[in-house]
């Protein structure tokens, strides 16, 4: 179950600023910023039907999942302007190693009453 570390498909940097697309297609409900400090762990849940682009805008982070059916492990690093798509049945945890800015994608808006969030811890 290796990853694919997505990257930026197109940056424009001229005297305006820069501008850079992180991601082409896919279709998404929920959109999410954040900042996380050094040591701090999100994750070790799974969804049943919510995929997740996470992508770091800033710092780096390891990122460990494991396919829930099969067992199957894999442990990778992101950088500041990488991200990786987390599918379901996948639990996942990402260990935030620095001060970390990262931005994440839902499939599915959050819902209280049925939150697809499964704990499930991959360490």
């Amino acid at each position: 179950m290796a990853h694919d570390i997505i990257k930026p498909s197109f940056t424009r940097s001229d005297t305006r600023g820069v501008l850079t697309e992180i991601l082409n297609g896919g279709h998404w409900e929920s959109i999410l910023n954040g900042d996380m400090k050094p040591g701090a762990v999100m994750g070790n849940h799974y969804h049943n039907d919510t995929v997740v682009f996470f992508y770091l805008t800033s710092g780096a982070v390891t990122v460990k999942t494991i396919d829930v059916q099969t067992g199957e492990r894999d442990t990778f690093q992101l950088g500041a302007n990488e991200g990786v798509m987390l599918y379901t049945g996948e639990s996942h945890a990402i260990h935030f190693d620095e001060q970390s800015g990262f931005i994440m994608l839902k499939s599915k808006l959050y819902d209280p009453q049925n939150p697809d969030t499964f704990a499930y811890p991959v360490d």
